[in-house]
């Protein structure tokens, strides 16, 4: 049976509190929508971004090291570009 967009968004912010609460699956990674105090893989600072982040005892760490292609880092460009032209228009700066 198909999910509805709804239902798809619900489950995805249960295995989200799932992975906060209970931690990730150790060697693994999940991603989690955070606001970066600092420059992260070349995405600049204050904006909040999906990144790939370790779980444990209900803290997260973004995972650092991991190599980024030139597919991903354009794409990961282009929606920095984005999201920081929104908070622009957000802010009315």
């Amino acid at each position: 049976m198909k999910k509805s967009s709804a239902a798809s968004a619900a489950a995805a912010a249960c295995e989200s509190m799932h992975d906060w609460w209970f931690g990730n699956q150790q060697g693994g990674w999940v991603s989690m929508g955070v606001i970066l105090e600092r420059e992260t893989y070349g995405i600049p600072a204050g904006i909040c971004y999906s990144m790939p982040c370790n779980v444990v005892n209900g803290r997260w760490e973004i995972v650092q090291g991991l190599k980024i292609n030139a597919f991903s880092r354009e794409k990961m460009d282009k929606n920095a570009k984005e999201l920081l032209g929104e908070r622009k228009m957000a802010l009315g700066n």
